[in-house]
């Protein structure tokens, strides 16, 4: 609605020129704002998709960590072992490697951050917020990739485990 008013003002403000042009910022700004935002969707992507990846690696790693030490887990359930004690040793055993990933991808991030400064906005490459919810995010899917072999490992029979080998 107001862009012809402004328009008609323009005009007469500017007498010489032949026609003012009157235009959304938005749509000024749309082609030159279009690359960056698709460098950031895809940055979200490949972050999701390295998000997928870890877990199914350390869903795959735990899960054979457990398939190797089936013995064991049978030698402590017989020994009185509750299911709880169980999945506590496979989540914790899960959740100290996810640490120290979280420890050493932290310091990599807080160090090449600074060279990336320029490709960020409205966020610095050190924002406590953003680092704590990578690290907490990463931490509940390690913690879920690490359940569903602490949950397979603490139903297994006993009796069964000692007697596959």
């Amino acid at each position: 609605q107001l862009i012809e008013p402004v328009r008609r003002e323009l005009q007469q403000l500017m007498p010489g020129n032949g026609f003012v042009t009157v235009r959304w910022l938005e749509t000024t700004l749309a082609p030159v704002l279009r690359p960056w935002a698709l460098g950031a969707a895809m940055f979200s992507l490949f972050g999701l998709l390295a998000l997928v990846v870890s877990a199914v690696g350390l869903y795959g790693g735990i899960a054979y960590s457990v398939s190797q030490r089936r013995h064991e887990m049978g030698i402590r359930a017989a020994l009185g072992a509750e299911k709880a004690d169980l999945l506590r040793l496979v989540v914790g055993e899960g959740l100290r490697v996810t640490l120290l990933g979280v420890a050493i991808g932290a310091a990599a991030a807080l160090a090449v951050g600074r060279f990336l400064a320029g490709l960020l906005y409205g966020v610095s490459p050190a924002d406590p917020t953003t680092l704590a919810g990578v690290a907490v995010t990463t931490l509940l899917v390690a913690g879920l990739a690490s359940a569903i072999p602490a949950w397979r490992a603490s139903r297994a029979d006993p009796n069964a485990a000692l007697r596959s080998d």
